[in-house]
């Protein structure tokens, strides 16, 4: 799909909303106040284009706004109408918060490009395309919510809702040869199966890991080189996954490996005494702690607490993986908290 040029006829002709054309409401996780952090300018929405274009009154000056991270149909194509009738559903007079990433206006200089959020924590490009109204597209180097947004879309397309099944809509979210998958964070540190994203992956095959902004912290992203559980490897800076965890690996000056565990913080009343900033109810720390050798199997390494071989040693240094791990290449790396599980709490 292109991006599109519009008349006032084809946007009156489309102003009538579908009943029930909505998408349902869809925050990735979100709460009202992580808004306040990650899209600090304030809008208000006073008219709707399309599926992904809207025009926003902020400090009392009127920009035309494009949504980043999808392209929905033109109202003339197949799916438009109804997705710029969801569109106005979704945020029509709605007070907004707007979030930019690497450019301020598109290649035009007409558009705005911002990620733009209801009050709620909704982001209108994840429900878009959580719905079926608007493919996800990556517009690099616009990407810093692009996984989520992918997501969202795949979704969308595995249960055939809206264009995908009226339109027959071929999804652009794919790995070009020599590029790096992008996967949430939020997505591997889930935990149960190997997530199906990984399925995909092949051993040695780069992706890109986004934490994108979010209850659990900053956001933050990094290339990584994927390694199946058997592979031998030597131990470096990396996240491992099992089915019940997933925790960062770091190798410190004396090259001892340490797992940074996040753990939630609860304060036990002591009499007299205040808690500190880290013992509040719900507050979190991350606890480093080295690798251990098995007592029994002095050939496997583990996590102290809770005790999980990661490795087995093979020799000269090198150890066979007993989980996937995800060896740094780039980019950042945090401690990721997975918020579920009671294993690494």
């Amino acid at each position: 799909m292109t991006r599109k040029a519009f008349s006032w006829v084809a946007l009156m002709c489309c102003a009538i909303l579908v009943p029930g054309s909505a998408p349902t409401a869809q925050a990735a996780g979100r709460k009202p106040s992580d808004l306040l952090a990650i899209a600090k300018e304030v809008g208000k929405v006073t008219g709707v284009i399309d599926g992904d274009t809207i025009q926003v009154t902020i400090d009392n000056k009127p920009y035309t706004v494009r949504y980043i991270g999808i392209d929905a149909p033109a109202l003339n194509e197949c799916y438009g109408a109804q997705a710029r009738a969801a569109n106005a559903a979704l945020v029509q007079g709605q007070t907004v918060r707007l979030q930019n990433d690497v450019n301020e206006y598109d290649a035009s200089g007409q558009y705005l490009l911002r990620y733009v959020y209801l009050l709620n924590g909704t982001m209108t490009s994840e429900s878009l395309a959580g719905n079926g109204y608007a493919p996800a597209v990556a517009s690099s180097p616009n990407i810093k919510n692009q996984g989520t947004i992918n997501d969202f879309e795949a979704q969308a397309r595995t249960a055939r809702k809206g264009g995908w099944s009226a339109c027959g809509w071929k999804s652009t979210v794919v790995k070009a040869p020599g590029t790096c998958v992008t996967i949430p964070a939020e997505i591997l540190a889930e935990p149960g199966p190997r997530p199906a994203e990984v399925n995909n992956l092949k051993d040695g095959e780069c992706l890109t890991i986004l934490k994108a902004a979010n209850v659990e912290g900053p956001e933050w992203s990094g290339q990584f080189i994927y390694h199946p559980a058997g592979t031998q490897l030597k131990l470096a800076d990396m996240y491992v996954r099992w089915k019940d965890a997933i925790v960062m690996i770091t190798i410190d000056e004396n090259g001892t490996a340490l797992a940074h565990v996040v753990k939630d913080s609860y304060w036990k009343p002591r009499w007299g005494k205040p808690p500190s900033p880290d013992q509040v109810p719900g507050s979190r720390r991350v606890y480093p702690q080295p690798l251990e050798r098995d007592s029994g199997q002095p050939e496997m390494l583990q996590i102290p607490d809770p005790r999980t071989w990661l490795f087995r040693g093979v020799g000269n240094d090198t150890y066979e993986a007993l989980v996937d791990v995800f060896v740094y290449k780039s980019g950042e790396m945090r401690a990721i908290y997975k918020g579920i599980s009671d294993q690494l709490r």
